[in-house]
């Protein structure tokens, strides 16, 4: 099985991508939303709990097998680890574990396996796992922009700390080995430093009619 129509948003941590991706899915009937890093974060947030996060490459991948989504719920091997997935504690790892290639690997078919329409985030969306996506997109933002938003979604740091770990974030997505952060052939490049949510939302939008509208024809 595999979805019938894909709307893959990827681009950097900040840019947007879960707000945007989120509110097309509900926008536009018969779609749904899929949040890949999330299924990265409760991998890690697993091993975490477990205190498993230097296991081995196969081990890693043993706690990726069991991951389900369950509506906005990620459970793995039947623990629930959707209050975890957002904590600092996970973000500070999950970069390293989701760069696992055995755990990318297990991750990535089950995205492959979803059914339905889908708008799907993350970094290596229309590059790896949907690369015959039918509508890609890139969104980007200038880093000083990207470390206000995180700020002010999580004042738990200041916006320069976000800063120094997003910079540092960019540098292991663009430079690991295993389905690095790249803009996909055929995404539209979107930046979103000075648009607003709505304004980004729009233009996704209009992509998605468009290429609705040429497959019925």
């Amino acid at each position: 099985m595999s979805p019938d129509f894909v709307v893959a948003v990827d681009g950097p941590a900040g840019a947007g991508k879960s707000t945007v991706a989120r509110r097309i899915a509900e926008r536009l009937p018969g779609f749904r939303y899929l949040d890949t890093g999330a299924m990265y974060r409760a991998v890690t947030a697993y091993l975490l709990r477990f205190d498993k996060q230097h296991a081995s490459e196969e081990e890693m991948a043993g706690a990726a097998r069991g991951l389900e989504m369950e509506g906005d719920r990620v459970v793995v091997h039947g623990v629930d680890v959707t209050g975890d997935i957002r904590s600092a504690a996970v973000t500070g790892e999950v970069s390293r574990i989701s760069a696992v290639p055995a755990v990318r690997r297990v991750v990535q078919a089950k995205q492959r396996e979803m059914t339905g329409r889908l708008v799907a985030e993350g970094r290596d969306i229309g590059s790896v796992v949907f690369p015959d996506a039918q509508v890609k997109v890139y969104l980007d933002a200038a880093l000083d922009e990207r470390a206000r938003r995180r700020h002010r979604q999580i004042p738990e740091f200041s916006p320069e700390d976000y800063r120094a770990k997003l910079a540092e974030r960019d540098r292991l997505d663009s430079t690991r080995d295993d389905s690095p952060l790249v803009m996909a052939d055929g995404a539209v490049r979107i930046d979103t430093t000075n648009l607003t949510i709505e304004q980004v939302v729009a233009k996704v939008e209009a992509l998605v009619t468009e290429r609705l509208r040429e497959t019925k024809g």
